[in-house]
C-alpha cells in the first residue's frame, strides 16, 4: 500500500493539509518537531448533503465512496404522509477524474466529504442547472502552517513521497519554512 509520509525538521509544531487534486485527503492538527506522519493512500470517504426547506435542516444519510462518483440531492415528498425526505443517490461519475455533485432542490445544498468521522471539506451547490466538481486526479498539493507561518505548496505526482517541512534561513524574525519533496 502506498502512503505519503510528512515530516517536521523545524522546532514548531506543523500543521500540514494535503490534496489530490482538488479533494481534501488530510488535515493534519499537528506534528512534532523531529516527527513523521504517514497518510494511507484511501479511497474511502463519506459523503452527506444537508439542505434547509421550511425552515427545517434536512440531511442525508452518508454514503461511502471510493472512487468517481456523481451525487444527486433531492427532496422527495411522502405520497402517504404530509412529510419530505431528502436524499442522495450515487452514480459513477461522467468523467473518471472527477466527484460531481448536483441537486434538484431549489434551497443552496452543502455536500460534505468526511474519512474516519473528520469533516475534510463541503462543496455548496446553489443552481439547479449547475453541477459541481471536484478534480481527483493523481497529483498531491501541499502546504503547512509553521509557526503561524504558511508554506508555499509543493506538489508531487509519487504517492509515496516524504515531504518534510525545514527551516528556509530567511531575516524574518517569525522565521522561514518550506517543504521539501524527498
Amino acid at each position: 500500500m502506498t502512503s505519503l509520509t510528512l515530516s517536521n525538521a523545524t522546532p514548531y509544531i506543523a500543521m500540514f493539509t494535503v490534496l489530490k487534486g482538488e479533494q481534501v485527503v488530510a488535515r493534519i492538527p499537528g506534528i512534532a518537531p523531529g516527527a513523521q506522519l504517514q497518510i494511507p493512500e484511501t479511497h474511502t470517504y463519506q459523503v452527506t448533503a444537508s439542505t434547509i426547506l421550511d425552515g427545517n435542516i434536512y440531511t442525508s444519510a452518508p454514503i461511502d465512496v471510493d472512487g468517481p462518483s456523481s451525487f444527486l440531492a433531492r427532496m422527495l415528498r411522502l405520497p402517504s404522509q404530509t412529510a419530505y425526505e431528502f436524499n442522495v443517490v450515487e452514480s459513477p461519475s461522467t468523467r473518471p477524474d472527477q466527484l460531481q455533485f448536483h441537486k434538484t432542490t431549489l434551497s443552496p445544498v452543502t455536500f460534505f466529504i468526511s474519512r474516519d468521522g473528520i469533516m475534510l471539506q463541503h462543496v455548496v451547490v446553489t443552481d439547479v442547472s449547475r453541477m459541481k466538481t471536484l478534480d481527483i486526479s493523481g497529483h498531491y498539493q501541499v502546504h503547512a502552517v509553521i509557526n503561524g507561518i504558511t508554506t508555499q505548496t509543493v506538489t508531487t505526482t509519487d504517492p509515496d513521497a516524504v515531504i518534510t517541512a525545514v527551516v528556509d534561513a530567511c531575516s524574518l524574525e517569525s522565521g522561514c519554512f518550506t517543504l521539501v519533496v524527498g
